[in-house]
Parts: structure tokens; C-alpha cells; sequence
């Protein structure tokens, strides 16, 4: 009675569900400074968006606390006094591809793996990673937020639209489109073997007599 799988198929997909824990583990623990160049990158691009909208970013990669600029009313405190909104993130949500990945690409034979793949597997996700936690705060800003904010930041109605696109297409979309599709750029031959196919076609010559493969 065999408990392994035979094929290489179902070698990947069993490597692949015990490598799972151990990536999302390792990667729950250490978030914060796999995702802090992220973090900088979305405070920069927002403050290039918005001059002096983000001052500070605090917190952990799970709940991150965005500082921003800008003023509002406190209820309950004295007249005239105001604060400054806070804009709550949790990273993780959009940075569960890196462990996803990482794990596919320690199931892959050892035939093709390396450890740059890990390495570009890093640089190649966080532009994606970015791209959420950007739009998570413009969609909090822009969305959930209070006319008197959406009027300080000139908000128009098309970039109300845009901003509500980009957020769902960062949230739903592009962890699945990116952590696949770099698995595959990176592991072409690696799937023809999956799907057993050779990963070259044998070359014929011709012969006087008969052809030959060479």
C-alpha cells in the first residue's frame, strides 16, 4: 500500500500543502520587516500624490496606523479643537501571496529551485503590495471618510471611481494574478514536466537510409 503520491503532479501538491504552515507561519511572524519597505514606498507615493498628506506610520504590519495632515473635528472636545485623522491598515491582507508563493517554490523539484527565486519572488510581489495598502488608505480617505476631507483633497467624482476600482482590484485580484503569475515565469519547465511533456522535442535528421533522433 503506497501513502505517497507516484506522480510528480501529486508530489508538487502534497510538497506544496506541508510547505503551506510553515511559509504563512514564518511569514505571520516576521510581516513587519518583510512589509516595512512597502509601507515606505505607499507613504512616499501618497505624499508625492498629496504633499504632506501621510506624516508618520506607526503600528504592526497587521494593524498600521497611518498619520496623516489633515484636521478634523473632535466630538465632544472643546470648541475649536481639532485632530488629525488616522487612517487604521492591516497589510496583511494584501501581502498573503508572499507565503503562497514561497511555498510553490519550495515544492517545485530542486532541479529549479534556487534561492534567488526567493528574492525575486520578494521584489517581484511588493509592487502589488504597494498597490494595496496605497489604495486602502485613498479608499478610506475618499470613501469612508467625511465631505470635509474629500473637499481638503479635491476629490472629483472620477476619482472617487478610480480609487474604488483600484481598491477592489487590490484586494480581490492582484494577490491571486501576482503570486501565479510569477510562479509561472519563474517554473516554465517545471510545468511541462507536470503536465508530462517533454520540456525539449527531440530533433530529427535525415538519413540516407532512415531518419534518426538526435
Amino acid at each position: 500500500m503506497r501513502l505517497l503520491p507516484t506522480s510528480v503532479l501529486g508530489r508538487f501538491f502534497l510538497s506544496t500543502f506541508l510547505w503551506l504552515p510553515a511559509a504563512f507561519a514564518f511569514w505571520y511572524f516576521v510581516a513587519q520587516v518583510l512589509l516595512m519597505p512597502a509601507v515606505w514606498i505607499s507613504q512616499w507615493l501618497l505624499n508625492l500624490m498629496h504633499p504632506g498628506l501621510i506624516e508618520n506610520v506607526e503600528g504592526l504590519a497587521r494593524e498600521l496606523f497611518f498619520v496623516t495632515g489633515l484636521t478634523i473635528d473632535v466630538p465632544g472636545a472643546p470648541a475649536g479643537a481639532v485632530g488629525q485623522a488616522v487612517i487604521s491598515v492591516n497589510a496583511l491582507v494584501y501581502s498573503w501571496n508572499l507565503p503562497v508563493l514561497l511555498a510553490l517554490l519550495f515544492a517545485a523539484d530542486e532541479r529549479f529551485f534556487t534561492y534567488w527565486r526567493l528574492v525575486i519572488a520578494y521584489i517581484g510581489l511588493m509592487p502589488l503590495h504597494v498597490w494595496g495598502i496605497s489604495f486602502d488608505v485613498l479608499k478610506t480617505l475618499a470613501l469612508d471618510s467625511g465631505s470635509e476631507i474629500r473637499s481638503e483633497l479635491a476629490f472629483q467624482t472620477w476619482h472617487l471611481e478610480v480609487i474604488g476600482l483600484g481598491y477592489q482590484f487590490g484586494f480581490l485580484m492582484l494577490p491571486v494574478i501576482g503570486a501565479a503569475t510569477l510562479w509561472i515565469a519563474m517554473n516554465r519547465r517545471f510545468i511541462l514536466i507536470l503536465l508530462e511533456r517533454p520540456a525539449f522535442a527531440p530533433l530529427r535528421a535525415s538519413s540516407p537510409g532512415k531518419d534518426k533522433e538526435i
